[in-house]
């Protein structure tokens, strides 16, 4: 993701909150929402609101864990690991998440969730 993707004031505001910090660190492997809140002792609804920071910022990705029983259930995993803040002349700067490289089947997953979103 270029700094064109990125809207740096969201990338910076989610950084500099400690709670969705918290929440980077908690969610290296998918989780789902009541795992995060538990995990960074925050409030159900607190929860949602950074989870939601963070994905506007890029940091975190939403996925689908599809379940044989039809019961299928969102989870949020960490989407980067690392942020990248070159400066580009006096008084500028431009920012990049550097992303894993997704294998295959996180691939397909991917593209099932963004798919169960439109409908």
């Amino acid at each position: 993701m270029s700094g064109d993707d990125i809207d740096d004031q969201a990338l910076f505001e989610a950084l500099a909150d400690p709670d969705c910090r918290d929440i980077l660190a908690a969610v290296e492997e998918p989780l789902p929402a009541s795992a995060v809140a538990e995990a960074c002792d925050l409030p159900q609804t607190s929860t949602y609101r950074k989870l939601q920071q963070l994905s506007e910022a890029g940091l975190v990705a939403e996925e689908t864990d599809l379940r044989p029983d039809g019961h299928h259930t969102t989870t949020y995993v960490r989407d980067t690991t690392g942020v990248f803040v070159p400066l580009v002349g006096e008084d500028a700067f431009d920012v990049e998440c550097v992303r894993p490289r997704k294998s295959a089947d996180e691939r397909l997953a991917l593209l099932w969730s963004r798919i169960s979103e439109e409908l």
